[in-house]
């Protein structure tokens, strides 16, 4: 563009100097006749400011172009990021057990239709509009802003979206659903905002100081992962997750499986998808000189910390004996996602090798964060603090030195300053976290509302809150073996009790208002009254899982009406 603009100033000057030079003068009239063109001084002229205006059209095209570009540039890469909030949601679903699936979905989905309402509404004036240096007062739901500012605000509303689904998973299966709608308008369209504010906006005053976090290691997902921290944390873990201590013994943890090892797959690599796009939009720009060159170093990095922080986590599982000792893929899909939130706060400049040791680091902060919560007793279900806490802090922290104006580079004061920075912004991180969830997530506690029942939480809630299961046993029901097909909330059960299908053998089948299946059934249960009941969306279809009893004593179960 200024190369344009240089030429349009080059042919206003000429034109301005034909015109002086066209003017009658009193004397030399033979020369200037000999220096125009033809002597026709009125044509000249009349080119020459045809020319301008040519140039001034094509200037003002290829501005426009430059805008179309930035646009969809913009919406585009922000459709490749919502690609995370399916990548959550197939995480979390594979993460919480059948009967609690079609909750886990609702509410993950929840985040992101009341995010975005919430961030058009408070949002986006509190973070990008004109203001101070901590809050900005203007263009509340979007009025009177320019139309060339639709296409980023876009953007930063899908990137809202990250900082309240990460919360839903690491209060999963036990959290009430009208908690989702409090804390989701409350953290997208408030603390989110006034936080990325001070971290983004050109006069942020974190940004103004040197903090530097390109990608939101800090400000997204740290952020995410100390909300869901205080949240696990006053709302208790899942029933059966820690058992309670024994004589002479200390309390131990129970791993609760998910019921759904490829859906987790399938979501991190959505969740690798999207972050790729997550990180190329960060540049917030593709038509300035250099843009490409940064979106390709913030995709290729952010592959490549992925792809540390899977293998780091993987390898320590495995070969560290008080680590698990096996081979995990879920240990190394977390590890990986891990690595991606440690590589935003650099991965526009780190240099290759730099990448592969930040998504390295991310991958151990991984590990050690979830140590520290089974030993602490937090239930966190999906690794949310774990993962975007602790990969987050590892990233944010490392960048000052591995970027290629850092520490291991420069060595002088400036980098230092950086890092210092940095280090204040993770403390101003930890701080507003804990300055909304603390109370927010207390206040819902001393008003009985934020957990579900016990009876709700055994049974689970797709049927007794939604109505709506994710695994009916009409879906998987074998017809040969005379099952009743009527749907939920009519009795079903079979008039037979004896089943040959291998999906089914040594259960026992009941006829009861709520629909369980007695697993186990010892010798001494009365015929009548099983005494080991489990709700039909937590049978464990195909295989078992010893190491886990998760029968409960069940009585009748109604469809609540609880919120």
């Amino acid at each position: 563009m200024e190369a344009v603009s240089n030429l349009v100033n080059n042919v206003s000057n000429l034109v301005a100097n034909v015109s002086n030079f066209s003017q009658p003068f009193d004397e030399n009239r033979e020369e200037r006749a000999s220096v125009v063109i033809g002597g026709n001084e009125a044509m000249l002229i009349e080119f020459n400011a045809a020319l301008l205006a040519d140039f001034r059209h094509v200037e003002r095209t290829l501005f426009a172009l430059q805008r179309n570009l930035d646009d969809f540039y913009f919406v585009t890469l922000t459709a490749i990021t919502f690609a995370m909030q399916c990548g959550f949601a197939f995480m979390e679903v594979g993460l919480v057990r059948t009967k609690n699936t079609t909750n886990i979905l609702l509410k993950g989905t929840i985040d992101a239709f009341v995010g975005c309402l919430s961030y058009w509404l408070f949002g986006y004036a509190i973070a990008w509009s004109q203001g101070n240096s901590f809050v900005g007062w203007h263009h509340w739901a979007f009025a009177n802003l320019p139309p060339e500012k639709y296409s980023e605000a876009f953007y930063q509303m899908i990137f809202t979206n990250t900082a309240a689904t990460i919360v839903s998973g690491a209060v999963a299966e036990r959290l009430n659903l009208p908690c989702y709608f409090v804390y989701g308008t409350l953290l997208s369209g408030f603390a989110y905002p006034a936080l990325s504010r001070w971290g983004w906006y050109e006069g942020g005053w974190l940004k103004q100081m040197g903090f530097r976090d390109f990608g939101g290691s800090g400000l997204v997902h740290m952020f995410s992962g100390a909300c869901a921290l205080v949240a696990a944390i006053i709302i208790g873990p899942r029933v059966g997750r820690f058992d309670p201590p024994r004589q002479g013994e200390a309390s131990h943890g129970q791993h609760i499986p998910g019921h759904s090892l490829p859906f987790v797959g399938l979501g991190a690599l959505l969740l690798i998808f999207g972050f790729l796009g997550f990180n190329a939009a960060s540049q917030l720009s593709l038509s300035k000189p250099g843009d490409g060159i940064v979106i390709t170093y913030a995709t290729l990095n952010t592959l490549l910390g992925a792809s540390g922080g899977a293998l780091t986590a993987l390898f320590l599982n495995r070969f560290l004996p008080f680590w698990g000792n096996y081979w995990s893929y879920l240990t190394m899909m977390n590890g990986s996602v891990a690595g991606m939130a440690a590589i935003c706060a650099g991965c526009d400049s780190l240099p290759s090798w730099a990448a592969v040791l930040s998504g390295i680091l991310g991958g151990i902060a991984f590990i050690v964060g979830r140590a520290i919560l089974e030993k602490l007793e937090v239930d966190d279900p999906v690794d949310g603090f774990a993962i975007h806490f602790c990969g987050g802090l590892a990233g944010l922290l490392s960048a000052p030195f591995l970027i290629r104006e850092g520490i291991l580079f420069k060595g002088d004061a400036i980098s230092a300053v950086g890092f210092g920075c940095n280090l204040l912004g993770a403390v101003v991180i930890i701080c507003w976290a804990v300055i909304w969830c603390l109370p927010m997530f207390a206040i819902l506690r001393w008003a009985g509302v934020l957990r579900i029942p016990l009876e709700m939480e055994l049974a689970g809630m797709d049927a007794a809150k939604h109505n709506e299961l994710s695994y009916p046993v009409s879906a998987w029901q074998e017809d040969q073996h005379g099952f009743d097909n009527k749907i939920l909330g009519n009795n079903w059960m079979p008039p037979h009790t004896k089943m040959h299908s291998p999906l089914s053998a040594n259960l026992t089948l009941r006829r009861r208002d709520s629909h369980v299946i007695d697993s186990t059934c010892p010798a001494s249960c009365p015929s009548t009254e099983p005494a080991l009941l489990r709700s039909v969306s937590t049978l464990n279809l195909g295989e078992v899982n010893p190491a886990l009893d998760v029968s409960v004593p069940v009585l009748t179960t109604k469809r609540s009406t609880a919120l």
